[in-house]
Order: structure tokens, then sequence, then C-alpha cells
């Protein structure tokens, strides 16, 4: 017997890592310079402060496939990460609600996809900025039968420039179990 297309729906619980926005904006009760394992942003005094540059979290979402277009199967979904990193001087959380509209490749018994959206972003660190993020990524699914599969997504959100914070882009990556 042939296996069905991707779906009809399915959830996802995963473990994820991101880098993390290290700009001086997000630190105002902290003067000098700021310094992550990847950049390093100069203000007006010389001390050192040290922030985080990756986080670590979750990620939980829905999908569900209500047509097919082609080969392909559409899927509608969102997903919530959420990330925290911790350096010596400083902590940042990182919450991204991502809205996708996704094209799967595949059957029932395992896809991949590409998927891309728009949704709210919160970053809080000394300050909070609200903002909006753009995402777009992929990832595949393996199910071990016909409930329970092993996946991953890799995932790349713009965050806009909203007040004294700048656009930026960072890339997460997540991997875990889905349920259908």
């Amino acid at each position: 017997m042939n296996p069905g297309p991707p779906g009809p729906f399915v959830i996802d619980l995963r473990g994820a890592t991101s880098g993390l926005p290290v700009d001086v904006a997000l630190y105002p009760d902290h003067t000098g310079t700021t310094t992550s394992s990847t950049s390093t942003t100069t203000s007006t005094e010389s001390t050192s402060f040290n922030v985080p540059s990756r986080g670590w979290g979750f990620d939980v979402g829905a999908h569900f496939y209500p047509f097919s277009l082609g080969p392909t199967r559409v899927g509608f979904g969102a997903s919530f990460m959420e990330v925290r990193g911790t350096a010596a001087d400083a902590e940042l959380v990182m919450q991204v609600v991502a809205p996708q509209l996704s094209f799967n490749f595949g059957t029932s018994n395992g896809w991949s996809y590409l998927s891309a959206g728009f949704g709210p972003a919160r970053l809080d660190a000394d300050r909070t900025f609200n903002t909006q993020a753009i995402n777009a990524g992929g990832g595949a699914r393996w199910f071990l039968n016909n409930h329970l599969a092993i996946g991953f997504d890799i995932r790349g959100f713009q965050l806009a420039a909203t007040g004294a914070f700048p656009k930026t882009t960072k890339v997460a990556v997540s991997a875990g179990l889905s349920l259908k």
C-alpha cells in the first residue's frame, strides 16, 4: 500500500538554539564595550561588558496540510520559539512567534518542507524590544511509526528595526519530535 501525502496535521516539540543580537541598545544600563564571542560594538567608554551571543531553549508548533498543489502539499501553521542566553554580565531572552506557509514534499511516512512567514518577536534584556520578524527556513520529519517522528528545522529570522534597536538577522536550529 502506498503511503498518503504529508499530513493531515503535525505537532512539533523541539529543543532549539539561536544566535542572539548583541547590540548595545539592548543593554542601556551599561556603558562601555559590549563584547560577545561573535562581535564587538563600541560605545564611549572603554570598560568591557560581556553579553550572550547564543541562546538555548525550545520550539513548539502546530501545522495542518489542507490541500495539494501539484507535487507539493500546502501547509499552514505557526511555531513559538524561546531561547535564553546568559553571559558573565547579562542575560537575553528572545521569543518569536513564526506563522508559516509551507510547501511539503514527500509522503505521510516522512517529508521535507520549505516555509516562510511573518510574526511578532520580543527581545528582553536590560531593555525590552517588541518588534516583527520575517522567518524563512526548511526542515524534515521522518516517522518512526504512524504517529511519532524525529525531525529538524533550520530557520532564519530577520528582526525589524524598532526604536534604538537596528535590523538584524539570526539563524535558529531546532531538533526533536513530531506527533500526528
